[in-house]
C-alpha cells in the first residue's frame, strides 16, 4: 500500500475541542478581548462542573495546569486566540470579541490600577481637554506582591501556597507597554493606590471623583497644569464638596491636605467644615512648600496654610 505524500510546510488541520469551544464561548460572553493564563485558568475552573463532565469530556472534577496548556494550545492552533500584538507573550488577544479600547485591554491584562489624572477628569466631565495619552495609576511591581497574594486568595478561596501542585496558576504582574491599541499610555506609579470604581458595563476601572481631585493636587502636571486645576476647582469644587473633603481627609500626604485647605478655605471660601480646618495642623512654618510643585517658590504666600502661592 502506497503512503499518501504529505507536505511538511502545510500544518495539519486541527479541530477545536469541545472544551476549547466552551472556553471561547466564556471569553466571548465575558467580552474579554484580551486575556492571560491566570484568567484562562479561572474560566476553565468554572467549566469543570459535574453537569459538564460528559459533554466536555472532562477527566476530573478540577482542572490542572496541564489541562490549561492543552486548551490554550488548541485555542491558539485553531485561531480562537492569538499572542497579543501589544503585549507579546503571556497575553492573548481574542479576535472574535472584536476591538476594544486601551482602557478595557489594560484593565483585563492587569487587575490592579485605574484610569486617573487628566483621563479621569475627562471621564467625570471636569475638563474639556482630550488627553493624547491614557493616564493610569498603577502600583510599582516591587510592592504589588501583597495585592497579588490577596487577589489569588480571594479567587481560589485559599492562599496560593496552600493549593495542591498543578491545581492553580500564579497571577503575574504584567507591565503595560508604551502603547496599547494605538493609544499612548502615561503610567504613574504609586505605593498608595487611591479609591476607584468599576465603570458600568465595562472592565475599565476609574478613579472616584474624590480621588480625581486628590490627583490634581498631588501631581497637577498630569492634570493639565496647576492653572487648569485651579479653574476646575473654581467651577466644580462646590458641587463635589463632600466627596473631595472625604477623600482628602483620608490621604496620608500632608502637602495634599495643605493645598486643598488653601483652595477650599482661602481661595473658594467654602472651608468651614471642621475636617478642612483640622488640616491646618499640617502646615509647616518656615517650610518651602508651594502650591504648584512644577514652579519655583514665590514670595506670595498664605499665612494660615504656610504655602507659597506660586501660580
Amino acid at each position: 500500500m502506497t503512503e499518501r505524500p504529505t507536505n511538511p510546510d502545510i500544518p495539519p488541520i486541527v479541530r477545536r475541542t469541545k472544551l476549547a469551544t466552551a472556553m471561547l464561548s466564556w471569553l466571548e460572553k465575558e467580552r474579554r478581548a484580551a486575556t492571560t493564563a491566570y484568567t484562562l485558568f479561572l474560566g476553565l475552573s468554572g467549566l469543570y462542573r459535574p453537569e459538564n463532565r460528559r459533554q466536555l469530556y472532562l477527566r476530573s472534577d478540577t482542572p490542572t495546569t496541564s489541562d490549561l496548556w492543552r486548551v490554550t494550545r488548541n485555542l491558539l492552533r485553531t485561531g480562537a486566540i492569538e499572542v497579543d500584538p501589544d503585549y507579546g507573550r503571556n497575553v492573548y488577544r481574542v479576535p472574535s470579541v472584536g476591538e476594544s479600547s486601551a482602557e478595557e485591554v489594560c484593565a483585563l491584562v492587569n487587575p490592579f490600577g485605574y484610569i486617573s489624572h487628566l483621563s479621569a477628569m475627562q471621564r467625570w466631565g471636569l475638563t474639556d481637554r482630550r488627553p493624547e495619552a491614557l493616564h493610569l495609576t498603577m502600583p510599582p511591581a516591587r510592592v504589588a506582591g501583597s495585592l497579588i497574594e490577596r487577589k489569588m486568595a480571594a479567587d481560589y478561596s485559599l492562599p496560593f501556597g496552600d493549593l495542591p501542585w498543578q491545581r492553580a496558576v500564579k497571577l503575574r504582574f504584567i507591565r503595560h507597554p508604551d502603547k496599547v491599541r494605538g493609544r499612548e499610555l502615561a503610567v504613574h506609579e504609586s505605593k498608595h493606590l487611591g479609591e476607584y470604581l468599576q465603570v458600568r458595563d465595562s472592565h475599565a476601572r476609574l478613579a472616584t471623583i474624590g480621588q480625581t481631585f486628590v490627583d490634581m493636587l498631588e501631581r497637577p502636571q498630569y492634570c493639565g497644569g496647576m492653572a487648569h486645576v485651579l479653574d476646575v476647582w473654581r467651577e466644580h469644587a462646590a458641587t463635589y464638596h463632600e466627596e473631595i473633603v472625604a477623600a482628602i481627609d483620608e490621604v496620608a500626604l500632608p502637602i495634599v491636605k495643605v493645598r486643598a485647605g488653601y483652595l477650599l478655605d482661602d481661595m473658594l471660601g467654602i472651608g468651614t467644615d471642621s475636617r478642612i480646618q483640622s488640616w491646618a495642623q499640617f502646615a509647616q512654618r518656615g517650610s518651602s512648600r508651594v502650591l504648584d510643585p512644577t514652579k519655583d517658590f514665590s514670595a506670595d504666600h498664605s499665612e494660615k496654610w504656610m504655602l507659597s502661592i506660586n501660580v
